[in-house]
Parts: structure tokens; sequence; C-alpha cells
């Protein structure tokens, strides 16, 4: 028992230790000049000494409670060798200031945990990078992976896509749970209901609903996934997914709620403080198409 735990340790800190930008560095050279790996360490060790990388390792473009991880390219088949596969960094927000400070008084340890799985892998996800529950239990949350396993055992009972690669090799890619909100919204679910089930405040369900309105929007002016993704400054991804929700829930029987949720959400504060309603095509310069 103690061997099988120890080997399984000691293959984790293995995969882990593939992601790591040396590593990258290291294969990059080894493929690229057909080195050895003693080799390939050597001019590594030497590339930071004359560039003092070691020294000049500052995040410049970090914004306060993000950091850098290195994941699995999400564009990698599943079943390649981790070895193999090619690793990619991305951004996340581990700390998202007022609306985590509201989910951690509000739901606790628990809550907060979960909010931050469902962010972290979202995020990395957008950016073409899908994690590992080994990177989220040992290099974000600082988790045992019984810890994590409940976790998301909690999001898949509830029919929640969590996008880790694991997750991704087993079910193939799933809806976001921006989209899953503004889904629970359309079957006429209680916000604060949607907010406690999925670990979020009030004022994130309010902002993804507020970006399907857009998305809707633009789609009825004529334009197409990606220059709606461009033009609101989301992932492709996650327009295409809100696109298929609207025509999932564009019928009789939830046109109600669906176009009550498109005007609400496509008015804005004037200077007078007075509520006026005005066209996306004038916000984002647009012209309008010709059909």
């Amino acid at each position: 028992m103690i061997n099988n735990y120890n080997n399984q340790k000691k293959q984790a800190e293995q995969r882990l230790n593939l992601k790591t930008l040396d590593n990258i560095f290291i294969k990059s050279v080894e493929d690229g000049a057909n080195c050895s790996n003693f080799e390939a360490q050597a001019i590594l060790s030497l590339v930071k000494k004359i560039y003092q990388l070691d020294e000049a390792r500052t995040e410049h473009n970090l914004k306060p409670g993000q950091m850098k991880v290195i994941g699995v390219s999400s564009h990698d088949p599943c079943g390649k060798p981790l070895s193999k596969c090619k690793m990619q960094e991305c951004i996340v927000t581990i700390y998202n200031g007022k609306d985590d400070d509201y989910i951690r008084a509000t739901q606790g340890i628990e809550g907060i945990r979960r909010a931050i799985i469902l962010r972290v892998t979202s995020q990395a996800y957008e950016q073409g990078v899908l994690l590992t529950h080994e990177d989220l239990a040992h290099h974000i949350l600082h988790c045992g992976r019984r810890t994590l396993n409940r976790d998301t055992a909690y999001f898949k009972e509830r029919n929640i896509y969590v996008p880790t690669r694991g997750q991704k090799c087993d079910i193939g890619p799933g809806v976001s749970h921006k989209v899953k909100a503004v889904e629970l919204l359309l079957q006429r679910k209680n916000e604060y209901e949607i907010a406690r089930l999925l670990y979020h405040t009030i004022e994130s369900i309010e902002r993804y609903t507020q970006t399907f309105a857009r998305v809707v929007f633009l789609h009825r002016q004529g334009l197409d996934p990606i220059e709606i993704a461009f033009t609101i400054h989301i992932s492709h991804r996650l327009a295409a997914q809100y696109l298929e929700l609207y025509n999932k829930y564009n019928n009789k029987r939830f046109s109600d709620i669906l176009e009550e949720i498109i005007n609400k959400h496509s008015c804005f504060e004037s200077d007078k403080g007075k509520t006026v309603k005005k066209n996306f095509l004038t916000i984002y310069q647009l012209p309008r198409r010709k059909h």
C-alpha cells in the first residue's frame, strides 16, 4: 500500500516537472538540435547566465491576483503521452477581489475553492490550455487529490462542465460555466439559486447575461461568431457556445424570457442617470449589414 502511494506520488512529481519553462526549453533544444539531455541542460544554464534570466523573471503584465501556469495544449489529442505533448503558458486569476471575498464569506472555504476551479480551468481553456487535476491540486489550490475529486464530482453530478484535460478526454468539449449560468436563467431559475449552485456572485451572473445579450444582438445584425468575439472581446469558443444556447432556446416556449433578458441587458445608464437604450452598432462603430 505504501509502495503504491510512493510510486503514484513519484509519477505525479515526474508529470508536474514536465510542465516548467526549463523543461520546455530543454525539450525544444533536444528535438531541434538533436542534442542529448545533458547537452540541452548545459545550454540552458549558459543561456540563463548570459541573459541573467533568473534575476529578470518579473511579470510586468500580470495583474494583482493573477499568475502564470503551464498546461497541455488543448490541440493535443487524448492519449498522447504527456512527455510528447506541447506545453503552453496561460494567465489565470487566483484571487478576484471582492467577488471572491463575498463567495468565501457566504459559502466558506469549499465554496471559494470550487469557484476558483471553475474560473481558472475556463480561463486556461479559453487560452488554448488544458490543466490537469495535478496542476490544480499541486500548483494552484495546494489541496489533496481527494478534495479535488470531490469538487469535480459535485460539478459532474449537476452537469456543470469543468474543462480539465481528463474531463475533455472522458466526455469531449463541454459547455462553459458562463453559458450554463445563462441557460439556468433561461430555465427561469432564480439568480440567487444559480449563484449558489455555481459558486458565483450575482454580479458575475449579470455580467454573463449581459455578454449573452450582446452576442445575440450582434448575431441578429448579421455578424458571425468570429466578428462577434472580436467586437466584444471574448473568445470565439465562448461566442459560439452563446449562439448555440440562443438557437436552442429561440422558440415559442422560451421567447418571453429570452426577449426579456436581451432587452434588459441592452440598456445602459446615460450621463444624467436615466436608463436609455443604445444601439450596439453605434457603441462598437459597426456598419449595419444589408440582407
